[in-house]
């Protein structure tokens, strides 16, 4: 959910008339990049993951299509994959749906 709108108890619609308010939820967390999607020296979005409880990189998100200056400054933090990558083989959607298992080259990750 990204959020309420509401508008007072006592409030009618009225067209073109701003009555409404909308109140956004911001819940923030931690994550780790696990890898990129383009190339290293200019990744597009970021694909996130956590640690379970067994200390496995688990995939829960990717970033929206970064800005040229956010991509070039980040290209200079990011290292390749090293061997043994939990993602190995791993096949990324298009959308922000998730991941599944696929053949295929590693991914991309941050040095720790």
């Amino acid at each position: 959910m990204e959020g309420v709108v509401f508008k007072r108890l006592d409030g009618v619609y009225q067209p073109s008339v701003r009555g409404w308010r909308k109140y956004k939820v911001r819940e923030t967390t931690e994550a780790v990049v696990g890898a990129v999607s383009g190339p290293l020296a200019a990744p597009r979005s970021l694909l996130l993951g956590r640690y379970d409880d067994r200390r496995r990189l688990q995939y829960t998100g990717r970033t929206t299509t970064l800005a040229q200056t956010t991509s070039s400054t980040l290209a200079g933090l990011l290292a390749p994959a090293r061997p043994g990558h939990p993602w190995t083989g791993w096949s990324f959607s298009a959308g922000h749906t998730g991941a599944s298992r696929a053949g295929g080259g590693g991914r991309h990750r941050r040095s720790p």
